[in-house]
């Protein structure tokens, strides 16, 4: 009886303290990523690499698959195209003190975040908020985020279909 009396509690003990251990274990692996992003993404410039469909979407008669390039319609695109192909040379900087300045047209695509502002990233680092100097703020998704690529996720208004249409924007650090 004794034995057993005894065995309970050194084993609760045990199992708290690998709990607790292997907490902390995660917490460190979150930090450490945390660092790693925001070093990735404060250190040098982003240029406007592509913006590419996140769903398929049917277009003049033929079926545009995930991952296809807007930059291919835009002359289809009368009033929407212009304003993407304007985005082509865009450029964006995210400093360390958490502001941001972006160069090139933001008319069509981050409309709300304008040419500069704060930013920080939300929910797990998965998510970037833009809050423009008038306290505009927007979340865009982060699908991919490496040290010399980050694909953003958003939506994007069509006027020639009415309708809002899920796209990445891929930006590659220069």
């Amino acid at each position: 009886m004794k034995r057993s009396s005894i065995a309970r509690p050194v084993i609760s003990l045990l199992l708290v303290c690998t709990i607790l251990c292997s907490c902390k274990k995660d917490s460190e692996v979150t930090n450490n990523t945390a660092t790693t992003k925001f070093k990735w993404i404060t250190t040098g410039t982003w240029k406007q690499k592509d913006l590419v469909l996140a769903y398929p979407i049917d277009f003049a008669g033929s079926s545009l698959p995930v991952g296809f390039s807007l930059y291919n319609i835009t002359g289809y695109l009368p009033v929407s195209g212009p304003l993407i192909d304007c985005t082509k040379e865009n450029t964006y900087t995210f400093n360390t003190d958490s502001s941001y300045a972006i160069n090139g047209c933001t008319n069509l695509m981050l409309a709300g975040a304008g040419s500069a502002g704060k930013w920080r990233l939300e929910i797990h680092n998965a998510v970037l908020r833009l809050t423009a100097a008038d306290n505009t703020s927007n979340p865009y998704w982060t699908n991919k985020l490496t040290e010399s690529e980050w694909s953003l996720g958003m939506t994007l208004y069509i006027a020639e279909a009415d309708a809002n249409l899920p796209v990445n924007l891929i930006l590659q650090k220069q």
